[in-house]
C-alpha cells in the first residue's frame, strides 16, 4: 500500500504540471517550452511507470539494508523470496500506472493540446510499438500470478507435510514454464494482431500515394477484419472516384471539371472580361463526303487534340467543339493575365499546327486543309447553365456570337486569323495584326473593323 497509493497523486500533480506548461506555452506558440510540456506530456504513462517499478525494488533493497544494519534476522532464501514478490508486483504496477495514464492522457489531455495531430510528431516522444503494449499487458495478467503462485509453492517447503512438499526443481519448472508460455502467447497475440495493421499501415500509404489498386486479405471476423474490409471498399471507391474524374476529364477541361464539381450546386453565372477564339475547318464536307467515316472520325480527333494543346498551352480551354468547330475561353473560369495575348498566341500555334498536319496529309497523297480562326473580347455570361438534371459549363453572350461571326469573315478577307479591334487595342503592338478594312456581320447593325494576320492590307 505504502507504493501503490502515492502514485494516483503523483498522476494528478505531473498531470497538472503538463497543464501549467500548456498554458505558459500557449503565451509563446513556438516555445522551447511547449515542445518540452508535450514531451512530458507523452512520455508521462511510461516514464511514471517505469518509477513505480523501480519503487518496488528500491523499497525492497531498502528493507533489505535496513535488516542487515539492526541485525534483524532475514535469510537469503526469504529476501529472494520478497524480492521475487516486489519484483512481480513492480510489474503489475509499471501496467496499472502506464495504462491509467495512458486514459487519462487520451481522455483529457490529447484532444486538447494534440487536435487532430499525430503523437509522433511530438520531438523527443518514446515510440512505444503494438508488441510492448501488449507484451507487459499479458506479462502483468498472466505472468504475475503465475509467479505469485509459484513463489506460494516454494513457501510451502516449511509448512506443508514432508510427503505433500513440492521440490524446488518441480517448482520453479512450473514457473518458468508457465511464464514461458504466457510469454509466447502474447508474442503471438501481438504479431497477430501486428501484421494486419502493419499491412493495414502500408496500404494507408499506398492509398495516400494515389495507388487504390491494393487489396487487404480478409482473415478474420472481428474489428480488425472489420477494418481490412473497410479499407478495401474505400479504395475501391476511390478507384472508381478517380476513374470518374478521368474520365469526366476527358469529356470536359480538367480545370473545368475541378469547377463544376466545387460549384455542383451552384446554377447560373457571372459576368466576366473574357477572350472567345472561334475557329472551323474550311471545305470539311467535301473533305468528309470523300472518305470513310471511320478515317474521318481519327483524322478530326488527331486534329482537336493538336488544337487543343494549342489552348491549352496558353491557358485557354476548350468549352465544346461544335462539329469541325472549336470554340476556346480565355479568362474563364480560370483568370489569365494578358488574355487577349493568349489567345492570339494560341491561335498562331494552331496554324503552325495545322501546317504540321497538311504536311503529313501531302505525304499520304491527301489534299491540305485550313482553318478560319476568329477573336472576339468583350464581357460574358460564364457558369453552370442548363436543367437540375443536366448542367454544363458554358460562356454565353454578344461577345460569342460575335467571335463567331468574325470567324466566318475569314473566306471574305483571305486571312486564316481575324481580330476585332477590342482584341487588337488589347493586345498592343507586335503582334502582327493589320488593319483589314471594316465589315458587318449578321445581329450587328455597326460595322465591325477588322484586323488580320498574314493577309494583304484592304482599305476600309
Amino acid at each position: 500500500l505504502v507504493n501503490i497509493l502515492p502514485f494516483p497523486l503523483l498522476i494528478l500533480i505531473l498531470n497538472s504540471l503538463h497543464w501549467h506548461t500548456y498554458r505558459i506555452s500557449k503565451l509563446t506558440p513556438a516555445s522551447p517550452q511547449h515542445a518540452i510540456g508535450l514531451r512530458r506530456l507523452v512520455n508521462a504513462p511510461f516514464n511514471i511507470g517505469l518509477f513505480s517499478f523501480w519503487g518496488w525494488l528500491f523499497g525492497t533493497v531498502m528493507a533489505r539494508i535496513i535488516y542487515l544494519t539492526e541485525g534483524e534476522p532475514q535469510t537469503t532464501a526469504i529476501y529472494a523470496r520478497v524480492f521475487g514478490i516486489s519484483l512481480v508486483a513492480g510489474l503489475f504496477n509499471f501496467v496499472l500506472n502506464y495504462y491509467l495514464v495512458t486514459l487519462v492522457n487520451r481522455r483529457f489531455f490529447y484532444p486538447i493540446l494534440l487536435p487532430g495531430d499525430s503523437i509522433k510528431r511530438v520531438p523527443g516522444v518514446r515510440l512505444l510499438t503494438l508488441r510492448f503494449n501488449l507484451e507487459i499487458f499479458v506479462l502483468s495478467v498472466a505472468t504475475g500470478p503465475i509467479a505469485i503462485l509459484g513463489l506460494g509453492l516454494i513457501n510451502m517447503q516449511g509448512l506443508a507435510p514432508e510427503a505433500l512438499r513440492p521440490s524446488y526443481v518441480l517448482s520453479l519448472s512450473l514457473i518458468f514454464g508457465l511464464i514461458l508460455i504466457g510469454l509466447l502467447m502474447s508474442t503471438l497475440l501481438a504479431r497477430s494482431l501486428r501484421r494486419p495493421l502493419v499491412r493495414m499501415r502500408n496500404a494507408a500509404l499506398a492509398i495516400r500515394g494515389g495507388d487504390f489498386s491494393v487489396k487487404l486479405p480478409v482473415e478474420t471476423t472481428d474489428e480488425v477484419g472489420d477494418l481490412a474490409q473497410s479499407l478495401n471498399e474505400m479504395a475501391s471507391g476511390l478507384a472508381e472516384k478517380e476513374r470518374i474524374n478521368d474520365s469526366f476529364g476527358r469529356a470536359v477541361d480538367p480545370r473545368v471539371r475541378d469547377y463544376l464539381l466545387s460549384h455542383a450546386d451552384q446554377m447560373g453565372g457571372e459576368q466576366v472580361e473574357a477572350t472567345i477564339l472561334f475557329s472551323d475547318i474550311r471545305g470539311f464536307t467535301k473533305f468528309s463526303e470523300t472518305r470513310a467515316p471511320a478515317e474521318v472520325v481519327e483524322w478530326l480527333n488527331t486534329y482537336f487534340e493538336r488544337m487543343a494543346d494549342c489552348v491549352r498551352r496558353h491557358g485557354g480551354i476548350v468549352n465544346k467543339y461544335v462539329g469541325d468547330a472549336i470554340l476556346a475561353v480565355f479568362n474563364a473560369p480560370l483568370p489569365i493575365d494578358n488574355h487577349c495575348v493568349a489567345a492570339l498566341n494560341s491561335a498562331k500555334d494552331m496554324l503552325s499546327e495545322l501546317e504540321g498536319l497538311n504536311r503529313e496529309f501531302a505525304q499520304r497523297g491527301l489534299s491540305e486543309i485550313r482553318i478560319g480562326i476568329g477573336i472576339h473580347t468583350g464581357p460574358v455570361v460564364a457558369g453552370n447553365i442548363g436543367s437540375r438534371d443536366r448542367q454544363e459549363y458554358t460562356v454565353i453572350g454578344d461577345t460569342v456570337n460575335t467571335a463567331s461571326r468574325i470567324e466566318g469573315l475569314c473566306k471574305k478577307f483571305h486571312a486564316p486569323l481575324l481580330v476585332s479591334e477590342s482584341v487588337f487595342n488589347a493586345s498592343g503592338a507586335g503582334q502582327g495584326l493589320k488593319r483589314l478594312g471594316r465589315a458587318t456581320v449578321k445581329g450587328k447593325a455597326d460595322f465591325l473593323t477588322i484586323y488580320g494576320l498574314g493577309a494583304a492590307l484592304e482599305n476600309a
